[in-house]
């Protein structure tokens, strides 16, 4: 299921009965700017989504879960996933925060011409993937290769990754890290995609 951003900013702002105009002041954004978000005209950047966030109370992962109270299910149908779109790359993840077991999964849809930017890993985080359709380039430190099905990577901590799609097919692959570390990379392909 996609996250409409503005609609869940809205519920999460009219809940604790909080003004946009309030909201701005906390924030240090316009009032303008909230409704353009709100009204789904302006995708805000991870960074700015998190400021209105951090004044309204949840984290980023209580943001983007759905809500769903099924939380000892060990299954999950593909309608129970989120699913987190920007520029020309979408990741899709379990229902469910993995805050408390330190892991999460992600489908990651890459179109061409993609490019996740440069992200640097902090020392306790890492990475682990693996392509599972199409061609990605993947560069780990000053390492780069071309990575087709089947073939994956690793991303210890401390080192950076870039994972772009050069090829002309939309491109597939899976990783696992820690929500630390997938933070770390939604405010890098954020920026990268806001900067392009």
């Amino acid at each position: 299921m996609s996250v409409n951003v503005g609609e869940r900013l809205k519920v999460y702002r009219a809940k604790l009965g909080v003004s946009q105009r309030e909201l701005a002041r906390r924030s240090g954004q316009s009032p303008a700017s909230i409704s353009a978000i709100e009204m789904g005209r302006v995708s805000p950047s991870i960074e700015t989504l998190k400021r209105l966030l951090d004044c309204l109370g949840p984290s980023l992962s209580e943001f983007f879960a759905t809500g769903t109270t099924r939380d000892q299910t060990a299954f999950f149908a593909p309608d129970e996933m989120v699913e987190i779109e920007i520029g020309f790359i979408r990741y899709r993840q379990l229902d469910r925060s993995f805050d408390n077991l330190g892991m999460q999964l992600t489908c990651t849809r890459v179109m061409p011409g993609s490019n996740t930017g440069l992200v640097s890993h902090q020392s306790e985080d890492g990475e682990i993937g693996l392509v599972l359709q199409g061609e990605v380039e993947v560069s780990v430190d000053e390492e780069t290769r071309i990575l087709g099905p089947r073939e994956g990577y690793v991303v210890r901590g401390g080192q950076r990754i870039r994972i772009r799609n050069i090829s002309e097919a939309i491109a597939e692959y899976v990783f696992f890290s820690s929500p630390a570390a997938f933070r770390t990379i939604l405010r890098s392909v954020s920026k990268t995609n806001l900067d392009e």
